[in-house]
């Protein structure tokens, strides 16, 4: 029965019923702004039977943002189209009301700051801190890719090899950080700079390694200070990185999103679409068939009250 569910499943989406609203669930992973996952956002708001309300991977700071420099009709809107904003598009035109189901961005900066310093005092206690690490990369990177303990309610690999798909990752590539820089200039901007600026440091310092070993003698114990450092780097680097992604940026922010679904399809009293980028998927799907929740807290912020006001008994 699986498999022939499993066969039946239109790539990149999954639907189920979750198991605390008692309401169907499909859940569209995207890649973003990819035009392959903007016609499949748009089409799956469109074609849902019982909708009672859309849930984008987004939240009011950036989507007022995404507003201002895109507005509908917009040279922005043409240039920079997502799938967030098809689906938000394709909802208001059936007169459902969209949530903006993710962590505020205001609150992920802090989290993300906090996790890092954590992090860094972690690499200095090789006793407990390292295995702090450890479990959380380990528990973030099986939330995140172990798909066996969810009956066929998965993306797999698979969903994300269609021709059209990979050749619409070019436009992913370019997009994605342009999107970015458009919404948040100086950040964003600076992010690229520095690590611009970075790479190109520890180019050079490759260089003045190679040129220290080349040289020999005196300089064979700068040379090995100096190959030791950088390994540290490309060693530490990845570690902080991970621990970010997984538990900050996927694992936190999936149990945001579970819970804005979930309040969605309460609060409209019919069945959700959530546009969500594709790593998010499997980890929200778990916990929407999570008996056990996910315990009280914030959940997504609603674009269009006064469609969910509107709405009929």
């Amino acid at each position: 029965v699986l498999a022939v569910a499993a066969a039946l499943r239109q790539p990149q989406t999954v639907t189920l019923r979750d198991v605390h609203s008692k309401r169907d669930v499909t859940l569209v992973g995207a890649m973003h702004y990819n035009p392959v996952s903007i016609a499949l956002a748009e089409r799956c708001v469109e074609e849902q039977e019982g909708l009672g309300a859309v849930v984008v991977e987004s939240c009011e700071s950036r989507w007022r943002r995404t507003q201002e420099v895109s507005p509908p009709g917009s040279i922005g809107r043409v240039l920079l189209p997502s799938e967030m904003l098809a689906a938000a598009e394709a909802a208001e035109e059936r007169g459902v009301p969209i949530s903006l189901g993710d962590t505020d961005v205001g609150e992920l900066g802090p989290r993300l700051k906090e996790l890092l310093i954590a992090s860094l005092m972690d690499l200095l206690s090789p006793g407990e801190g390292w295995k702090r690490i450890g479990d959380d990369l380990r528990r973030g990177a099986k939330l995140a890719f172990d798909t066996s303990d969810l009956d066929g309610d998965a993306l797999e690999f698979s969903d994300f090899l269609k021709p059209d798909l990979l050749l619409g990752f070019v436009t992913s590539l370019l997009a994605y950080p342009a999107a970015a820089l458009v919404k948040a200039p100086i950040p964003v901007g600076g992010l690229l700079l520095g690590s611009a600026f970075g790479a190109n440091y520890l180019e050079s310092a490759a260089r003045e390694a190679d040129a220290l070993a080349a040289a020999g003698g005196d300089s064979s114990a700068s040379y090995l200070l100096l190959s030791g450092v950088l390994i540290v780097l490309d060693v530490l680097f990845p570690i902080v990185f991970g621990r970010l992604l997984l538990v900050a940026m996927l694992e936190e922010r999936n149990v945001r999103l579970a819970r804005s679904i979930t309040e969605a399809a309460d609060r409209s009293r019919g069945n959700v679409v959530a546009v969500l980028g594709a790593l998010h998927v499997n980890g929200v799907a778990r916990l929407l068939k999570d008996p056990s929740g996910y315990g009280e807290g914030k959940a997504g912020t609603w674009w269009t009250e006064d469609m969910l006001e509107a709405k009929p008994e």
